[in-house]
This record gives C-alpha cells, structure tokens and sequence, in this order.
C-alpha cells in the first residue's frame, strides 16, 4: 500500500501568477494537494503575453521555462475573471476548495468582488491567502513590486554587493522564492486551525517582511553599534581567510571559509605555504587580515593549480569547510544530489524532458508528489467542469465559446 502524501484532501483554488505564489503552491502539490491552477485567458509570461508562437513552432505558451519549473504537480484552467459568469464560476469552484491563494495587487480581488467576505459567504471556512508586496495597510498598501523591488525595499540589496561599491540585487528572485516557503509554512499552520476549530482565516503574508526576516542581525547590527551594515562582498565580519578562488579550468571556483587557528593552519598545510602555518603574526585573525593581499596570493597560487572538485576533496579531508562554486550544469550531474533523489524530472508533451529542483525536505512516513509535469493551457478545464462542478455539455460549449474558459489563450484587448 502506498503512503500517503500529507495534503491528499486538501484543493486548492491558485490564482498566483510569475513566481511567488506559484512556488508556494507548487509545494503544497508536491505534498500532494490538489492545486487547480486558475488561470488568465491571456497566457503564461510575465506581462501576460498570448505567446501564441509563429506557424510551425507548435504551442509556444507551454513551453514557457519558468512557469514549467513553479508550476509542476496543478492541474490548469483558464477563467476570464472579468466575466459575469467567469467570477460565478469561480466562487463554484471555492466552494468545494478549502484554500484560496492570490497575489495581485491590493484592490484586485475587491474589485473583481472576490474578497475574503464575499468569497466566506460562499465557504465559511475557506482560508484565504493574499500576498502583497508591501501590506494590506500602510501608507505602501497600494504600490506594485516585483522580486527585485522586494529585495531592495526589504533591506537585501543595501548589504549584497561589493565594498565601497553599489548594491546588487541577489542573482535570482530571492525574494519571491523565500516568500514561497513562508507562505506555504502560513497556510499548513491555517489548515491545522481549521482542522482543530472549525473555522477559516484570511491570511497575509508580506514578500517585503518576509525578505526582512532573514537578514534580522543586520538591523540589530546597527541599534546596538549606530551605524549601516556595510557592503563586504565575498568577505566575512568575522572568519579569515573567506572568499571565493579562481581554479583550473574555465570558470572554475572554489568557496573557502576559515573560522579557528586549528582550519588556519590545515589550509597552509594543504596548499603547502610552511611559511605561511609558521608565521606566528598570523595566529590571529586581526593579524591575517592585514596581508589579506600576500595570503589571497598564496591560496589562489595553489587552487589555480586543481580543479574545484580536487580542491574541495582535498581541504575537506582535512577539515577545512570549502565547496565548488557550482553550476547549473554541475548539480545536474551532482552523485551526492543524485544519490539523494532531490531533483524532479518530468516529461512535458511540449516542452519536452526537464530536470527541476524537488522538495528540501524528506518524510519517514509520508510520500511525496514529484515526478508530476507542470499542466499544459487550460488541460482540466473539462474535466473540472463536468466531474468536479457537474456542468453538462451544452454549457462546458457556452463557457468555452463565450470565452469565459479558453481552452487556448486568446489575445488580450487593450483599451
């Protein structure tokens, strides 16, 4: 007999577009929820493209890259919420949903008439999720962001960067992603309240606070010393030597990082500078710092000469804490990850075979809901309109006819 997934009887009605809320509910499908992805009849891509493709290049709106990767393990339909009958149908479908989940911006979902209240009055205890950038209230509520936004209105992008120079924002969209997790944590808490009391809740999750949460020892950094947290690249407050060294081959890294005497003095062992390990000004850190230049020379002398994977064997049998800076092309074909059976690939009708990221997280008693593509356009409108919502065939052929549930996406009209 199989094991069951954690979240086997929970539905959930995704509104989420781009990245957050996708991945939070990527998640909840991956633990086996039944996500039934609403989408917009206009497509997949940020700015809600058609992306209908050129004659010859087949359905070019699935094959769109990221919406594959966040939205594995949902099923899809399209529902033009700006219809009558669209908006009735989806209040159908929260009927026999136990979580909605929206990230537009603040005054969407009221003006479409699909607020908390009204969508209670169709479930009492549905639990409702929205995710606004910066807030329900507050002077803010009403701004827009995206990923980049968030990182640097949550304080990420004032400390990543390097010194003495401007902020970056993080190489993907972090603040999205963390969010994602957060606001899959929020929603199991939601569900396990129900399950004790009975009752729904409207529950939100703020991608700017979630972004400032991870980074709290920089705002007590500066109530206790006064000052801004600074810039310091690849360097530590603390640990040296720290950073990251040039290896053989092309673009090939290694990450070090030393906290004690005792890793000091393995890593002149290793790259074997004697006059480094008995130089007795270097004990301290302090110290170390000073001829930052001579020994970031030394180091980078000796990784020059190995690749990153000897270099990270080798200083790891001694204790030193080093990592390849790894690539995509890496991981993939990583044994340890592979060994561990974390990554997800899935066979897509359109887009083909790809490899994604699975779950960061292992059940001994429960199973997981990997291996699971994400949907093609509007592929369940029909069956979750004649099984799940009983509708017969002469309206599932209004529905689509009208527009109100495209099977294909359909160019949107701008006025």
């Amino acid at each position: 007999m199989a094991t069951p997934t954690p979240l086997s009887n929970i539905r959930v009605a995704d509104l989420t577009n781009v990245i957050a809320g996708p991945v939070a509910t990527r998640i909840l499908g991956h633990m086996g929820a039944e996500v039934l992805k609403v989408e917009l009849p206009w497509g997949r891509a940020i700015g809600n493209i058609a992306m209908h493709g050129d004659e010859g290049e087949g359905r070019a709106y699935n094959k769109v890259g990221t919406f594959n990767e966040v939205n594995r393990a949902k099923k899809s339909m399209a529902i033009d919420l700006t219809h009558t009958t669209g908006k009735k149908l989806f209040k159908e479908i929260v009927s026999v949903s136990d979580v909605v989940i929206q990230n537009y911006s603040p005054r969407v979902m009221g003006n479409l008439g699909l607020a908390y209240e009204d969508l209670r009055a169709v479930r009492p205890d549905i639990i409702m999720v929205s995710m606004p950038a910066l807030g329900l209230e507050g002077p803010w509520s009403n701004y827009i962001s995206f990923g980049p936004g968030t990182d640097a209105l949550g304080g990420l992008s004032s400390i990543t960067g390097y010194k003495d120079g401007r902020p970056h924002k993080p190489g993907n969209f972090y603040a999205d992603h963390n969010s994602g997790f957060h606001v899959a944590t929020g929603i199991m808490a939601a569900l396990f309240r129900r399950y004790k009391t009975g009752e729904g809740q409207h529950l939100e999750i703020v991608l700017r606070e979630a972004t400032m949460s991870v980074i709290g020892e920089y705002f007590i950094e500066y109530q206790f010393t006064g000052k801004e947290p600074k810039r310091i690249g690849n360097d530590h407050p603390v640990f040296f030597p720290h950073g990251i060294f040039q290896c053989k081959g092309n673009d090939s890294w290694i990450a070090i990082s030393v906290e004690s005497y005792q890793e000091w003095q393995a890593l002149c062992e290793v790259i074997g500078s004697f006059e480094l390990k008995n130089d007795k000004t270097l004990s301290k850190v302090s110290s170390r710092r000073l001829n930052r230049e001579k020994i970031e020379l030394e180091i980078t002398n000796w990784t020059k000469r190995q690749t990153n994977m000897e270099a990270m064997d080798l200083m790891q049998s001694t204790g030193i804490r080093a990592g390849i800076v790894a690539k995509a092309s890496d991981i993939l074909s990583d044994a340890h990850v592979s060994e561990r059976n974390y990554l997800d690939t899935v066979d897509h009708p359109d887009a083909g075979e790809y490899t994604s990221p699975g779950l960061p997280f292992k059940f001994t008693r429960s199973s997981t809901n990997l291996g699971v593509r994400a949907p093609m356009f509007s592929e369940h409108s029909l069956p979750i309109l004649s099984d799940l919502l009983a509708k017969d065939i002469s309206t599932i052929e209004s529905l689509i006819e009208k527009g109100t549930t495209p099977l294909e996406p359909i160019d949107r009209v701008y006025s």
